[in-house]
């Protein structure tokens, strides 16, 4: 049986030394050990110019041997490496069968002190602990773009703004792949005013991620945001529309945030003078219990009341009302007209 492989990735190796150590394990283990069923036979990833391994992206057919092959040749990689990580997806008719994110797993302190600092991060009230690790990583080793990235994640947490904006323009500086990095500073960005450029930084999230990671969603969705912003609703309308006709699984991030899409959807249909698609999407939002979203209270009745307004629907002034009592004022306004 053949499956679907998706493999990218970079790994980094310190010098020549422990490079050429790698070089050679794995053209022993490819003759002897995987007898040349793996993906890459001619051992094409091979950066020896910057003691690398870079794997852009690569899409193909395989058996699940070769998968298992490739695997194991990727952790053996990672032995040898000092920053990095490939990250790989076995797909069967469209779901993920299996996945790996394969990063550096030798005794070198730039490693350890890089697993500690996540570590710490996953831990409430451990930031300065989890910043103090990572600092070590990056003394040893400063070629860590993801050292960079989970640093500038933990001056986020810490309220560092400024620090973590630095972050992620130095992880880029680094390897400007990591998807991580162009969605963190795109958000930063979009914050700030500055949206052409928190543009140009969702739009690399985006390409250089895929529609499997659920960060690839998250760039999308602050892309429309961007877009909604701009009043450029035919563009934030392909994002979000992208979005509600996903389907994600409940431990996804984005199953959250499904109540926000929806709704969000619906302002743009507004907006577009679809008005009777703007309701239906505003009123299965609305239906829905869980979820988190940044609008507020009072954006969605007045959205909900201005709706069936404009389709001649009852019901419209109670919604009004409850803006106007939230702190609306445009509702208030249009209250103001009617009454």
């Amino acid at each position: 049986m053949f499956y679907k492989l998706i493999i990218q990735g970079k790994f980094y190796f310190l010098n020549q030394t422990s490079y050429d150590k790698l070089v050679t394990v794995l053209q022993n283990r490819n003759q002897v050990y995987y007898k040349n069923e793996i993906v890459f036979k001619e051992l094409e990833f091979l950066d020896h110019e910057n003691f690398m391994i870079s794997i852009p992206r690569y899409v193909g057919n395989h058996t699940d041997k070769v998968w298992k092959n490739t695997v194991n040749l990727f952790e053996n990689c990672a032995q040898f490496a000092v920053s990095g990580r490939v990250m790989m997806w076995k797909i069967e008719e469209g779901r993920v069968h299996e996945s790996k994110e394969i990063e550096p797993s030798g005794s070198r302190s730039a490693v350890l002190n890089f697993q500690r600092g996540k570590e710490f991060m996953g831990v409430s009230g451990k930031e300065a602990e989890a910043l103090e690790e990572l600092n070590k990583s990056l003394e040893t080793c400063n070629r860590n773009a993801l050292a960079y990235e989970r640093r500038a994640v933990v001056n986020l947490m810490l309220g560092n703004l400024p620090e973590a904006k630095e972050d992620f323009v130095k992880s880029l500086n680094v390897d400007n792949s990591v998807a991580e990095s162009h969605l963190g500073l795109g958000r930063i960005l979009l914050k700030e005013g500055d949206l052409k450029t928190s543009l140009m930084h969702l739009n690399f999230a985006i390409k250089t991620s895929i529609a499997l990671q659920y960060l690839h969603w998250q760039a999308r969705r602050a892309k429309a945001e961007l877009h909604m912003r701009n009043k450029e609703w035919d563009e934030a309308e392909f994002e979000l529309k992208l979005l509600i006709n996903r389907v994600f699984d409940r431990e996804d991030p984005n199953f959250s945030r499904r109540k926000q899409d929806l709704f969000n959807y619906g302002i743009v249909k507004y907006n577009q003078y679809l008005f009777d698609v703007a309701l239906e999407h505003f009123e299965k939002a609305m239906s829905i219990p869980y979820g988190k979203d940044k609008i507020p209270d009072k954006d969605k009745f007045y959205f909900l009341g201005m709706a069936k307004k404009r389709l001649g629907k009852s019901g419209y002034i109670h919604d009004l009302n409850k803006s106007a009592d939230l702190g609306n004022e445009d509702a208030v306004f249009m209250l103001e007209e009617i009454l």
